[in-house]
């Protein structure tokens, strides 16, 4: 198990899905898909409240 900020797409060397950033307030959420399928991959703020918010937990679907 890593303990990392980096992603592990970035550390081990696997073709990763193309990741796009949506703008939330307080931050970015990180995701892939596209349409519907759009899955919550990461979160970038300095705002701690936003990490324990469900919607923006990795694996979540985006409405």
């Amino acid at each position: 198990m890593l303990y990392t900020v980096i992603s592990e797409y970035d550390i081990f060397l696997s073709r990763s899905p193309e990741r796009r950033y949506l703008d939330v307030k307080g931050g970015k959420l990180e995701y892939i898909g596209t349409g519907k399928n759009k899955t919550v991959v990461g979160l970038f703020s300095t705002d701690p409240a936003l990490y324990l918010n469900k919607d923006y937990q990795p694996g979540r679907r985006i409405k």
